[in-house]
């Protein structure tokens, strides 16, 4: 027999009832009242620790017992249909199953972490329209107008130059279907180069004062058009973003992409890109650098070029700007320059036993 209250319909006034289990049926005392039924009509609510039972009457009414024991050995009796409720409190008192599924939930934390969400954003920024690209690639230069870049005041015959060279030396190599613009732009003596998913690739000045050697710059180039058909700057920004993603994933509503304009500025300005993204542009550069007949040499080149140039003006002396570039090299998602440096001398050995040997002249 169990013990405890009864509570009228929609009502908290309570009373000490009992209730009592005969075969496939029940007996509720309250007082002087008696109500019966059939045991199946009974709805048990899932134990939750020492918590009181609730056990739903037909009319509505509720039985609340603590005696849990009492009614997990009766579920377990019959067959009554909430018998399976237990399941939940047979984990919760088993520190083994809590332990498990705690390392359960941390594997697929890590698992969505590391390989869901990256999976994912490339599926969207792939699926995204171009309008998309493109009107998120006004906005960001806009706003980096607005903020940090200034216009150039590099020669206008040498942006011709570069353009023209551009357009009609590198473009062709990248059938993607991007239409690619070249823009030039002063951000404070800084040698950098970005590049927009729409296809819009900007270029500092000082970038194009210190890379006077036209393969040099191709490399550059070649290296940021590999960001935008590759959807970097896109895919980083939506992975950071997991509510938005999510809303783009399950309800396809493109318009809650509003929130990257405001995120793509400093992803691209920043070039805060992975390993895996500077390294997939890297390799993007030196593949179309081959069917140039140009040396990926020229890219490890250009990237000491730049850090020179960052580091020219640095108060820290030769032995602290190699140990401040060591310790970066561990808190830093990019490939350090000497690295990928590396990865481009590889490709140009590569490139030169690949060119046919040169038979002089008699």
């Amino acid at each position: 027999m169990l013990h405890g209250y009864w509570y009228p319909p929609e009502s908290s006034a309570r009373q000490v009832a009992s209730l009592q289990f005969e075969g496939e049926s029940y007996r509720l005392s309250v007082g002087d009242e008696l109500h019966t039924g059939e045991a199946s009509n009974l709805q048990v609510s899932q134990r939750v620790g020492n918590i009181p039972r609730k056990i739903t009457l037909p009319d509505a009414s509720i039985f609340e017992t603590v005696d849990n024991a009492s009614v997990d050995a009766w579920l377990e009796a019959t067959e009554h249909h909430d018998a399976g409720v237990q399941w939940m409190h047979t984990l919760e008192s088993r520190w083994r199953w809590i332990a498990s599924a705690v390392v359960l939930t941390l594997l697929v934390v890590v698992s969505v972490a590391v390989w869901g969400l990256p999976w994912a954003s490339k599926y969207v920024a792939y699926q995204l329209p171009p309008a998309v690209n493109q009107a998120l690639a006004e906005g960001t230069l806009k706003t980096l107008d607005q903020l940090v870049l200034e216009p150039s005041r590099l020669a206008a015959e040498r942006q011709q130059a570069i353009r023209e060279h551009f357009q009609q030396t590198l473009v062709p190599l990248n059938p993607e279907g991007f239409t690619y613009t070249l823009h030039f732009r002063e951000m404070e003596d800084v040698a950098n180069a970005f590049a927009l998913p729409s296809g819009d690739v900007v270029v500092t000045d000082r970038l194009a004062e210190i890379i006077t050697k036209p393969a040099e710059l191709d490399s550059i180039l070649l290296h940021e058009i590999g960001h935008v058909v590759h959807r970097h700057s896109l895919r980083q920004v939506i992975q950071s973003s997991t509510v938005t993603l999510a809303l783009v994933m399950l309800a396809g509503d493109a318009s809650a992409v509003d929130e990257w304009t405001l995120a793509l500025p400093a992803t691209v300005l920043q070039s805060q890109y992975s390993r895996e993204f500077e390294s997939e542009a890297d390799v993007y550069a030196f593949e179309r650098m081959a069917i140039l007949g140009l040396d990926p040499v020229h890219f490890g080149n250009a990237l000491h070029r730049i850090t020179s140039d960052a580091l020219q003006d640095s108060p820290l002396s030769a032995k602290d700007s190699q140990r401040a570039e060591t310790f970066l090299k561990y808190l830093s998602s990019h490939p350090p320059s000497e690295e990928r440096a590396a990865m481009a001398k590889t490709y140009s050995q590569r490139y030169q036993a690949s060119k046919p040997p040169v038979i002089p002249k008699d």
